[in-house]
Order: structure tokens, then C-alpha cells, then sequence
């Protein structure tokens, strides 16, 4: 009996190891479903909090490493997001978004070498060729890393514009969120001795495509802030840009790129583009949550009728709407279509079809805004591009006589 009793107790205790195994599996199962539910719905925050918990308890998983790394990419920690994606490459997780990501978190910290060898294993050679040649330099330098600047807008509509020295020529450049890097037109380009370098295709606003030179601009001085060797994009902004401003000729148009090297304000209440160091953040001031996708996309949460935090694009090159959004997202956010207004707008490479609509609340940080005006697009490349959903873009009109603050230290967002 005694021997029984010892074998059946031994069969009980191995039935409830197994289920405990069995349980914590499951357990971790619904765990990373949840991550990856976070993540797919641009819930970045949660989402890293998840895959960190997951990796504590699967350390070797490279799959979850590596979205890791893209989160530090979105959450600018270029330093973490090179650790981590080089990591998984080293260990032979080799894919192209990784490859790709490692390659922008290198731009991100000034290491054009290592960059310029991962955009050569993605085949993009014209890009890879301008940043080798580069590799040498301390770029995006300023001369006094203390220094700040506030520069009137030389003209706020129909966008923001400033005034600066390209190489010591003056130019009339766009103040544009959408834009990742600075961008230069072809003709000013060349007369103001931009060293130009290779070439590639590009995909621009409405599914359209540009030949786009990439290249290196010695010097960017606004106000008093002098900024040396920057990678640019070069090509004809002409017909992005012909008509929109009587009298002048825009030569360029500043992105994130250098905008991010501040805490910055587009403040259209006085007309002016406020340039601050990094370490003068204040932790004490509140805001929105951003984060920098591929390219350098500005992203944040944006609340719709029938949906609190879309994940948005905030893009201040966009203007005549406040918002655009893709057709068939339109019913789930709560958007209304006007269908008997078609409009067209500009990209980057040419026209941009679509059709008015209207919100009847949007909310971006502190800003809250009743019959909002919008465009819907028949689609949006970016919406499903990058393993999350891009429900739109919003555009310069939603921030018309606002104040926006861009704080990229703490990587947030104010606006009032």
C-alpha cells in the first residue's frame, strides 16, 4: 500500500509540474500576444514594457531583441538601438528591415561608415557612396553646442518659412516635420557649391517617384546657430512648391534632421522658430509622447470621434487640410467624407488626389479642435508599412496660430 501511495504521489506531483509548465506557457504566450497586439496598434510604451518582461524570462530570443532595438530606434536611443540590432545580426538574424534599422540608428549617431556599409548591403549604393565619403567628418557639428537661436518666419502661409545661409548663400527654406532630412532644390544646390554624390528613386507623397541626389552641405547657418557637414537630399522642388509663394523662390526646406538637434518651437503665434539646446529641457513640463520612425517620421498620438490615440503623423509641410486620412479608415475613426468635394494636392514628385472631409473633434496635446477640415486619400503607403498601423498625417492647418513644442530630449511633444 505504502508503495502505491509513494508511486501515485509521485505521478501527482509530475501531473501538476506539467501543468505549471503547461500554464506559465500559455501565460507567456498571451504575454507576447499582448506585445505584439501593443505594438501593431503603435502602443510603444506598453509595448517595450511587454517585450522587456518577455526577454527577461527568454534572454536568447533574437526575434524579440530585435523589436527591441526598432523600439529604441523609435524612441531615438540610437546608442541602445545599435547594441541591440547588431547584436542579432552578429548572432545570424539577418533580415532587410533589421539591416535597415541598424543603418538608420547609425545616421541617427553620426557613424556614416557603419551606416553607409548596411545601406550597401541593402543595394542602395547611391546612398551608401555619399555617406562613405563622409565617414570622416563630425556631422551635423553646431560650433557651440550652448548656442540658441529664434528666427522670424519670413513667411507663415500658406507654410512656415525662414530665412538662413546654405554655404553662406541666403535661402528660403520650408520649416517641415514631414520632411526626415533637409532637403535642397537642384538649381540653388549647385550654385551655392553643395558637394553632390550618388543617386537613387525615392517614394513621395501619392505613390509617386523622384530621382533624388544625395549630398553634402558644408555649412547651415540660422541666426547665430552654425550647424557643419550635413548629409541632404538634392532635387527639383519647383513643382512641389511653383505658385505657392508670389514673389519668392524656396530653396530648401529644413527636416528633422536638424531640427531634432534642438528642443524646438514652431511658435505661429509670433511667427517664429525658437532653436534651443537639448540640455535646457525642463522636467517639469508635461507633454504628448513623439517618436521617430524610418526616415525620421514624427509620430504621436492624435484623438478622432471614434478613436482616442491614433497614431499620426504630424506633418507641417501638409497644408489646405488639417488631417488626412486613407477611405477606409475614415468609418473607424469617425471621419465624415464630403463626397461631392475632390481635391488635389502637391507632393514631393507630383499631384496628390483625394477628397474633403471633416472631424467633428480632433485632439492633439493640448489642442482641441471642433470641425476639423481633412482629405482622404484612396490609400496611404505608409499606413501598414512598418509592422504597425499609420492611421494619417496632420497637417500645417490643425496648427495654424498654435504653439508647437518639439522636445526632443524627453521625446515629447506641447502644443497650445
Amino acid at each position: 500500500m505504502h508503495g502505491i501511495f509513494r508511486g501515485c504521489g509521485k505521478y501527482k506531483t509530475e501531473r501538476m509540474n506539467s501543468e505549471s509548465i503547461q500554464q506559465a506557457n500559455d501565460s507567456a504566450a498571451v504575454n507576447e500576444a499582448l506585445a505584439n497586439k501593443d505594438f501593431v496598434e503603435g502602443r510603444f510604451a506598453a509595448a517595450t514594457r511587454a517585450y522587456a518582461a518577455l526577454l527577461d524570462r527568454h534572454p536568447g530570443r533574437l526575434d524579440i531583441i530585435a523589436r527591441l532595438g526598432y523600439l529604441d530606434l523609435l524612441a531615438n536611443h540610437s546608442d541602445s538601438a545599435v547594441a541591440r540590432l547588431s547584436h542579432v545580426l552578429e548572432h545570424g538574424m539577418r533580415t532587410r528591415s533589421i539591416l535597415s534599422h541598424l543603418a538608420e540608428a547609425y545616421c541617427r549617431r553620426g557613424d556614416l561608415g557603419h551606416a553607409a556599409l548596411c545601406y550597401q548591403q541593402l543595394g542602395r549604393d547611391g546612398l551608401a557612396g555619399t555617406l562613405a565619403a563622409m565617414s570622416g567628418l563630425e556631422v551635423l557639428r553646431i560650433d557651440d553646442a550652448a548656442a540658441s537661436a529664434c528666427l522670424d518666419l519670413s513667411v507663415a502661409e500658406p507654410l512656415a518659412v525662414i530665412r538662413a545661409l546654405v554655404n553662406g548663400i541666403e535661402a528660403n527654406l520650408v520649416v517641415d516635420t514631414g520632411a526626415g532630412d533637409c532637403v535642397l532644390d537642384m538649381r540653388f544646390a549647385v550654385s551655392a557649391g553643395v558637394r553632390l554624390g550618388g543617386q537613387e528613386w525615392r517614394d513621395f507623397a501619392g505613390g509617386h517617384r523622384a530621382q533624388v541626389t544625395h549630398a553634402h552641405l558644408q555649412q547651415l547657418d540660422m541666426d547665430t546657430v552654425s550647424i557643419h557637414d550635413l548629409p541632404v537630399q538634392v532635387l527639383d522642388l519647383q513643382p512641389a512648391f511653383g505658385g505657392w509663394f508670389p514673389g519668392r523662390t524656396i530653396d530648401g526646406i529644413i527636416g528633422i534632421s536638424v531640427l531634432s538637434l534642438f528642443n524646438c518651437t514652431l511658435d505661429y503665434q509670433t511667427g517664429r522658430l525658437v532653436l534651443q539646446p537639448c540640455v535646457a529641457a525642463d522636467p517639469q513640463q508635461g507633454g504628448t509622447p513623439i517618436w521617430l520612425a524610418e526616415n525620421r517620421m514624427l509620430l504621436t498620438h492624435v484623438d478622432f470621434p471614434l478613436l482616442r490615440e491614433a497614431l499620426m503623423f504630424i506633418d507641417t509641410g501638409m497644408t489646405g487640410r488639417m488631417f488626412a486620412v486613407p477611405e477606409t479608415l475614415s468609418a473607424a475613426l469617425g471621419v465624415e467624407p464630403d463626397r461631392h468635394q475632390a481635391l488635389v494636392g502637391t507632393g514631393g514628385a507630383g499631384d496628390v488626389h483625394g477628397r474633403g472631409a471633416y472631424a467633428g473633434r480632433l485632439r492633439l496635446g493640448g489642442k482641441e479642435q471642433s470641425n476639423a477640415t481633412g482629405l482622404l486619400l484612396p490609400s496611404l503607403s505608409i499606413e501598414t508599412a512598418f509592422g504597425y498601423r499609420i492611421h494619417g498625417l496632420i497637417g500645417h492647418d490643425l496648427l495654424r496660430g498654435s504653439r508647437l513644442r518639439l522636445d526632443f530630449t524627453r521625446m515629447q511633444l506641447g502644443i497650445v
